[in-house]
């Protein structure tokens, strides 16, 4: 079987995922103190929830790319903008001073959500590999700076 370099290049992002992910969707973990003082812990638990949406639909559109399933990648990446309702009002975790940096993540990442949700609209993967790819840039540079 002959892969496209672009899907295989999603597959590794997703592998990647499924190994460096896990701990952000898996729920308060005590590394949120400060926020949780500031925030409480309901809506710190939220915030746990729609990061875990988030990262299942990114795990499901990789493996629509992967098996070229056009249809179900632009319905997980129509998911990934719905994930991302209510985190405008999110705060970090660590660092509550630095929220503003913080938010300027998320209007990147709402920014290339929403033109990752559109390019996959169009059935194109190799695009929407691309897409992912930028999305997952501004994941990987938040985490850098807000997780442990």
């Amino acid at each position: 079987m002959n892969v496209p370099l672009a899907y295989s290049s999603v597959f590794l992002v997703v592998a990647s995922l499924a190994i460096g992910f896990p701990a952000g969707a898996s729920g308060p973990s005590g590394h949120h103190e400060t926020a949780t003082a500031a925030q409480g812990e309901e809506v710190m638990k939220a915030q746990h929830e729609r990061m875990g949406n988030f990262r299942a639909a990114m795990v499901a559109l990789g493996e629509a790319v992967i098996h070229g399933n056009k249809t179900a990648a632009g319905d997980q990446a129509s998911r990934l903008t719905d994930a991302l309702r209510g985190h405008e009002k999110d705060v970090p975790h660590k660092n509550v001073s630095r929220t503003k940096e913080f938010q300027a993540f998320y209007g990147e990442l709402q920014k290339r959500t929403a033109t990752l949700a559109g390019v996959a609209k169009t059935g194109n993967l190799q695009k929407t590999s691309l897409a992912y790819g930028r999305v997952l840039e501004v994941c990987a540079s938040c985490h850098a700076k807000f997780r442990d």
